[in-house]
């Protein structure tokens, strides 16, 4: 998989502070490499104004200050870069862009025990701030969620793995008994996986794995349950009348972008900038397959953009809606910014659902089964809803159309047995 490599200004940011070489208001000059349509960026400790910076050829202009140290600094990544690539290639493996950037920001750790944690909650600690480091948010935070775990089930004293006993692990496994059956996976699933890293790294043998205690098959399949709503209770939702300025207001709004912009997801919603809006459609990369979208937005969505254009509340960011801001500048601020966004959220979802009488779980997962489900009630074609929610088998599909609500089958049976 081919690595391109191009300097470019960060203008998604001013800068705010006086670092290393940045000037106030102007913006971060990165290497940004792109492997398979998705890109990491590598900082170069310089900043520039748009007019010192030739977008084009992806340098400095001459008349930038310090134009000789930061030709040379990017000629230097460029160069290390490539080196990283050649290595590879000469040792017939393939490298990733994720690999190259921890490389050179000297944080790849070898695979070799000494420096390693012997002791869970510090060994789990070591993970998150790895995934951290290059830029993969959503896995450290599955390990930071199980850390919780452990660190309740040893009243917050650190233990080495060779010390765990039968009865730990049975009583992990009674701690997250209480929970629902896909928590229960999930959670199990990453103490597998914790416990698989650490017998890699010497810390542990296969006798102190918890699979020899917990009866548990790390890869078992939970059937998602119904998250659709009825299409008539989604209208009675979509005619309440909400005092502007309300959060509630705001949620409703919201909700309505999320089912009519094809069942977006709430987390690729609050990361869509102003300029991924262009000519009433949006251009932007789905966080979760990675995949980019480009198409044209329901007029209805779009009046939703409209409203938030002059809203009260507005992002200093450049995002379309009021949430991320220019002080969530890390992968981990931005993912917990979101998270406490989507809580409010789901809280004004379920109100709304219960004000008109929907008795059962509404968040915003059950938006994107909604459109789903609602097209198909409407005879759309599965390709056409295929299509829409991106997804690239009919299996996959699939999945969301098993929530097709139980009254329509219950009456073409009726229709059918007259």
């Amino acid at each position: 998989m081919e690595i391109a490599i191009k300097p470019i200004l960060w203008t998604y940011r001013e800068i705010l502070e006086t670092e290393k070489n940045y000037v106030i208001g102007e913006h971060e000059v990165r290497i940004r490499l792109t492997q398979n349509r998705d890109s990491k960026y590598l900082s170069t400790g310089y900043s520039s104004s748009v007019d010192n910076w030739d977008s084009v050829q992806g340098v400095p202009k001459m008349s930038h200050p310090h134009y000789v140290a930061l030709i040379t600094r990017i000629k230097k990544f460029i160069d290390d870069i490539n080196y990283e690539i050649k290595s590879a290639e000469k040792a017939g493996r393939l490298i990733t862009h994720v690999e190259i950037k921890a490389r050179l920001n000297n944080q790849l750790k070898q695979p070799v025990v000494i420096g390693k944690p012997s002791k869970i909650l510090a060994y789990i600690k070591y993970l998150i701030d790895y995934y951290d480091s290059v830029d993969n948010p959503g896995y450290a935070n599955v390990f930071y969620n199980n850390r919780l775990t452990v660190k309740k089930l040893l009243k917050d004293k650190d233990k080495m793995f060779v010390a765990f006993t039968k009865a730990d692990h049975e009583a992990y496994a009674k701690q997250i008994a209480g929970t629902s059956e896909s928590t229960q996976s999930h959670y199990l699933r990453t103490y597998y996986r914790i416990w698989n890293l650490a017998i890699k790294d010497g810390l542990a043998t296969q006798d102190h794995h918890p699979k020899n205690i917990i009866n548990f098959k790390a890869y078992k399949r939970i059937r998602t349950k119904k998250r659709s709503i009825k299409s008539d209770f989604w209208e009675r939702i979509m005619k309440l009348k909400l005092a502007k300025g309300t959060r509630m207001h705001r949620s409703h709004l919201l909700m309505q972008f999320m089912y009519y912009s094809r069942g977006m997801n709430f987390n690729d919603m609050l990361k869509l900038k102003k300029e991924q809006f262009v000519n009433d459609g949006i251009q932007y990369k789905r966080s979760k397959n990675k995949r980019k979208y480009d198409f044209e937005l329901h007029p209805k969505a779009v009046d939703v953009i409209k409203i938030f254009e002059i809203h009260f509340e507005q992002s200093n960011a450049g995002f379309i809606f009021p949430f991320l801001m220019a002080e969530h500048d890390t992968a981990r601020k931005i993912d917990t910014r979101i998270d406490s966004a989507l809580k409010d959220f789901n809280e004004d979802s379920q109100a709304m659902a219960e004000a008109v009488g929907w008795k059962k779980k509404f968040t915003s997962n059950a938006l994107r089964h909604g459109f789903a489900s609602h097209l198909n009630e409407k005879n759309v074609d599965i390709k056409i809803i295929q299509d829409a929610l991106g997804h690239e088998t009919q299996s996959q599909t699939k999945v969301y159309l098993d929530d097709i609500d139980d009254s329509i089958i219950a009456n073409a049976i009726k229709e059918a047995l007259k």
